[in-house]
């Protein structure tokens, strides 16, 4: 019976001890034509087990050469587990490989990517879809724009080219009519002198040109 305590005891405050060790991956991003890819950073991003949750979103970047390295946190346990890496947009699965070590005091494993689409392309189809949208939605305000003043008179004699001929009252009697016409009017209707006429109309146009 005392043993079985003194047994129980040990696992108890030996379990604690037990904690993740460092696990190197490292290895060489190639293109889709074989070439190294240079200066592009790499991303754990998986979840569903262990060893996902414990290193999501640590990161790293390839150097001049498409070589990397990144030190993940992992414990015996998560032997064949997977986990995902995320290099210009693709992912690449790794299987953790707990006996791949060649030196039993440092944990590693050598992993290359491959990736199966040329990065250069996302990006450039990438940047060419998010222009045309841009490019969609400007000629679509656009033409909202255009069809909405189409709706008025004055919009639909603007696109056909009519220019509206602009209407002013008669000082005298209140009558509209083009503006042109408004001195012809004083003088031969209501027979005012044409010096006089021309003052009148002179400051008419002058108020309207302040309200204006």
């Amino acid at each position: 019976m005392r043993t079985l305590l003194l047994s129980l005891l040990v696992i108890i405050f030996l379990a604690p001890l037990v904690t993740a060790e460092e696990y190197e991956v490292y290895g060489k991003v190639y293109t889709q034509d074989n070439m190294p890819l240079t200066n592009e950073p790499i991303v754990i991003q998986c979840s569903g087990n262990d060893v996902c949750d414990l290193n999501s979103n640590l990161q790293t970047i390839t150097d001049y050469y498409g070589f990397y390295s990144i030190t993940l946190e992992v414990f015996p346990e998560d032997d064949g587990e997977n986990i995902s890496l995320l290099v210009a947009g693709q992912f690449a699965q790794l299987t953790i490989d707990w006996n791949s070590s060649s030196n039993s005091d440092t944990r590693n494993q050598e992993f290359d990517i491959y990736l199966t689409q040329d990065p250069r392309v996302s990006s450039t189809i990438g940047g060419f879809t998010c222009g045309g949208c841009c490019l969609l939605l400007i000629l679509f305000f656009a033409g909202l724009r255009s069809l909405r003043k189409l709706m008025t008179q004055e919009g639909r004699d603007e696109f056909l080219g009519r220019k509206l001929m602009p209407v002013a009252d008669c000082p005298v009697c209140g009558e509209k009519m083009p503006r042109h016409l408004v001195l012809r009017h004083l003088i031969v209707d209501h027979e005012i002198e044409p010096y006089e006429a021309g003052a009148m109309v002179g400051k008419q146009f002058n108020k309207i040109h302040s309200e204006e």
